[in-house]
Parts: C-alpha cells; structure tokens; sequence
C-alpha cells in the first residue's frame, strides 16, 4: 500500500462510506508504515517515515474528510475536520 493507491481509492470512492470508509482508510495508512519497514533498510527511508508518522493524524484527519465529502456524508453538526 502507498499514499498514491489510497489517493486513488478515495478518489474512486472505494473506502465505501461513513465510519466503514475511515477505518478502512486508517487500516491502509497504518499498512503503508507497515510497508515502509518491511520494504526498506534500516537507517534510510525508515528514518525519515518516522519523522513524516507525526504528520499521520492531520493527514488521515483530512482524508476522512475527503471521504465524507465524496460520499455525501456529513460530519457532526456540519463541522469541517
């Protein structure tokens, strides 16, 4: 999994909806981590996806948001994420 893929699947519309969609969206984003490790030596790329990790939550923040906003789904009382 990569940032381009899930880029696409939110695009496409197929994380679904609702909070189906942001779990199967946040299980991607932990996968693409997951990748990072298992795909790349120590000391190199690993060191700087930590360094972006701290990012994960605005990131997925505003993905989810995407994803509402593609579904048609609202979040709570009409505010923005």
């Amino acid at each position: 999994m990569d940032f381009s893929t899930m880029k696409n699947k939110i695009e496409q519309g197929d994380y679904g909806n609702g909070s189906n969609a942001a779990a199967e969206l946040y299980e991607d984003v932990l996968l693409t981590f997951d990748n990072c490790r298992s795909f790349n030596v120590e000391g190199e790329v690993v060191d700087e996806a930590t360094n972006v990790f701290v990012l994960v939550p605005l990131v997925f923040a505003k993905a989810c948001e995407e994803v509402m906003r593609s579904s048609g789904s609202s979040t709570p009382r009409g505010k923005r994420i």
